[in-house]
């Protein structure tokens, strides 16, 4: 059913060979690689000695690594989100968007024709396209600030061009019309499932650890949870 009124889309029987082995073959063994990777990499952090205070406990650790795993959705916690909430929400969508990014890539090759519904092709090239717009925003003040640019790497700078591009040609690749769109979209997915474990996003990894043992330890010195302190002048 064409719900685009005269629109004519893609026949998928007729993709070209490199569309196709791209879409399927290269597409999942590029995941079946990145989830051999970061396996390899949970294993060696699972084999790390943990640290062991010294010291009596003299908070709750429990309560403070909960308190630290929900601080990514508590802005007002921490100062530099509590002053900026702009950034907060260009952070979590653009995160939200890579989420769909990843979703569309894998859902459309086995549900092309579902995905070709009105609501769905708009609600994600709308997606797609602030989250490009959001990338650019990034690169930009990273470039534009000489603090930013200090602490920058040039892997900082190529995921998020990445990134970015990534979500430009999903733009153009959910409507199914283009066989160099769709080209162009699983290319950039794919090189990005191979890259990833070796680039810093691969944080998200470590944040699951990071936010635990951070947690255990404030929480062992009654830091964390924090209490709540308005902000003061200098």
């Amino acid at each position: 059913m064409d719900l685009f009124g005269n629109t004519v889309f893609l026949e998928w029987s007729q993709l070209g060979s490199t569309t196709r082995l791209l879409m399927n073959q290269l597409h999942y063994g590029a995941l079946a690689f990145m989830v051999l990777a970061y396996s390899f990499r949970v294993w060696q952090l699972f084999k790390m000695t943990p640290i062991k205070e010294g010291t009596p406990a003299r908070g709750d650790h429990k309560k403070a690594i909960r308190y630290s795993y929900m601080l990514l959705a508590m802005p007002w916690e921490m100062e530099s989100t509590r002053k900026h909430w702009g950034r907060w929400f260009e952070f979590a969508f653009f995160h939200v968007a890579m989420a769909l990014g990843i979703a569309t890539a894998f859902t459309m090759p086995i549900a092309h024709e579902l995905m070709r519904h009105q609501i769905v092709v708009y609600g994600l090239q709308a997606t797609f396209a602030l989250a490009a717009l959001i990338g650019v925003s990034r690169l930009l003040r990273r470039l534009g600030s000489p603090a930013m640019r200090a602490i920058s790497h040039p892997d900082d700078y190529f995921c998020l061009l990445l990134l970015t591009a990534w979500m430009a040609s999903g733009l153009l690749a959910v409507p199914q019309m283009h066989e160099p769109s769709l080209l162009a979209f699983f290319g950039l997915a794919t090189f990005f499932l191979v890259y990833v474990p070796f680039s810093k996003i691969s944080h998200y990894i470590y944040w699951f650890f990071l936010r635990y043992h951070t947690g255990k330890h404030f929480g062992h010195r009654a830091v964390y949870p924090k209490k709540s302190v308005p902000d003061t002048a200098a």
